[in-house]
């Protein structure tokens, strides 16, 4: 197959796609380290609203965010 002009790759914007990438795994590093110490506040103070389902949804987003 032969790869006409309009359909070729612009890898010039291969750096910035990178960087941009980078950038958000930096955030999500950020709020993940932001969600683990409110969940140890949450685990240490035990508030009567803090219930399971809310302990197992922030461990299920804490778990998922380690994959990136």
């Amino acid at each position: 197959m032969i790869v006409q002009h309009s359909e070729q790759l612009d890898v010039s914007s291969f750096p910035k796609q990178m960087n941009e990438a980078s950038e958000m795994r930096l955030q999500l590093r950020h709020l993940a380290n932001a969600l683990a110490e409110v969940y140890e506040l949450l685990e240490d103070y035990a508030p009567t609203w803090y219930t399971l389902h809310h302990q197992e949804r922030v461990e299920s987003a804490l778990r998922s965010a380690k994959k990136f």
